[in-house]
């Protein structure tokens, strides 16, 4: 993953039951500021959303898929567009594809082995997870023998332990249900308002 799919250095995940809400929650968010939007291939029609999406907001969002776990998985979503996957391990065929389709892959570890495995193969930003349970000070640590390591904690991250996690040397953050918890129709506004309080916090790292 470059800055440029990653500007706001904020992934928002979409992860759903409800098949019909994918598209409006991810509309919703980046709405509020975030242009980087990974569908969860959990999510019932989660292909259906991503070319929708990748249709509707193409000029404004790049449109990922997670939880890519085989190479079947990859080549759906490749195929339905796309732009970047996001798993929850490490797959060498998901990497393959990721690299055929010339698209980034951000492969899940959380132990330092498998974060050597994954810097072995030549890629460089890896998903943190499940961040929370060790939290900041471990992906500080983290980055203490894996200085190359550009790490985007994932599972838990908040609207108070976001900066924590920034401050300890994150690349970017993966962010989900902190946006779209308990969010139907009827709350798109309210993951919104989310969307753009998130920004707001997310500017005072560095200054910005």
């Amino acid at each position: 993953m470059t800055e440029e799919i990653a500007p706001e250095r904020l992934v928002a995940i979409v992860r759903t039951p409800d098949r019909e809400l994918a598209v409006p929650l991810a509309e919703a968010i980046v709405s509020g500021g975030i242009s980087s939007i990974e569908v969860a291939l959990t999510t019932p029609n989660a292909l259906e959303a991503i070319a929708e999406l990748v249709s509707r907001l193409g000029h404004r969002a790049v449109v990922g898929a997670g939880t890519v776990r085989n190479g079947s998985d990859a080549a759906s979503a490749i195929a339905a567009g796309a732009r970047f996957l996001v798993s929850p391990d490490f797959n060498e065929k998901v990497l393959d594809k990721a690299r055929s389709a010339r698209i980034p892959y951000v492969p899940g570890a959380l132990t330092p082995s498998e974060v050597g495995e994954i810097l072995a193969a030549g890629v460089e930003v890896i998903k943190i997870f499940p961040a929370v349970r060790l939290g900041p000070g471990y992906l500080r640590d983290l980055l203490g023998p894996f200085p190359q390591l550009r790490p985007i904690p994932t599972g838990g991250i908040d609207f108070l332990n976001a900066l924590d996690f920034m401050q300890a040397g994150a690349f970017a953050l993966g962010i989900g249900s902190a946006l779209t918890n308990g969010a139907g129709r009827s709350g798109l506004a309210g993951v919104t308002a989310r969307t753009r309080r998130l920004k707001r916090l997310m500017a005072r790292v560095d200054g910005r």
